[in-house]
C-alpha cells in the first residue's frame, strides 16, 4: 500500500463508502465514512495468537462490520495493482 493518507470510495451494498487510509508507524488504519447517519468506523488488519490475520474495528465492538468492509478494501488495492 502507498504511504500517505489516500482517500477512495468502495461500493458496499447499495451505498458508496468513503475510505481514508491512515498510516501510522507499523500500522495502516482505514476510516470508513457512511453516506447516512451510521457512525464512522476505523478498521484494520490484526494478527491473532495463531498468526492468522483478520479484520477488526477500533475500538472493538463493530467486528461484524469490519469483517464485511475489510475484504472490500483489500479488493480495491488488488484492483490497483493489476
Amino acid at each position: 500500500m502507498e504511504s500517505g493518507n489516500e482517500k477512495f470510495e468502495i461500493e458496499y451494498g447499495n451505498s458508496t463508502l468513503k475510505i481514508e487510509q491512515i498510516s501510522l508507524p507499523g500500522q495502516v488504519l482505514f476510516k470508513v465514512i457512511f453516506p447516512d447517519s451510521t457512525p464512522p468506523v476505523v478498521v484494520l488488519r490484526a494478527t491473532d495468537y495463531n498468526q492468522s490475520r483478520f479484520w477488526t474495528s477500533m475500538p472493538e465492538g463493530r467486528q461484524a462490520l469490519a469483517e464485511k468492509i475489510g475484504p472490500l478494501i483489500e479488493q480495491y488495492y488488488r484492483s490497483k495493482t493489476k
